[in-house]
């Protein structure tokens, strides 16, 4: 990931953290209208995906020319967020999670 991606990232985590954090029971249609509710359209949610009593999921954040994407975990007050790097171009598909 590129420097730019490296700051929109820790944008898009803080506000999706804190508003996942406020979510009881995170089923995928609980966390799907969470994710619309901060702008995020449907066709950036992929892998919505219950995981006993915790959500996880993806968001497609790639805009021009970047690969930037977000691993989600929705789990109330643990919930969390952190960067990934999705292939280039095409359908979403994410190429590997990075940890800073």
């Amino acid at each position: 990931m590129d420097d730019r991606d490296w700051c929109v990232s820790a944008h898009h985590e803080q506000r999706v953290i804190a508003a996942l954090q406020k979510v009881a029971d995170p089923t995928p249609a609980k966390v799907r209208k969470t994710l619309n509710s901060l702008g995020y359209t449907d066709e950036r949610i992929h892998h919505l995906k219950q995981d006993g009593k915790k959500t996880r999921f993806h968001l497609d954040l790639r805009e021009g020319g970047g690969r930037l994407c977000e691993s989600g975990l929705a789990a109330g007050a643990v919930s969390d967020v952190v960067p990934c790097v999705a292939v280039a171009e095409g359908p979403f598909e994410v190429a590997s999670e990075v940890r800073p």
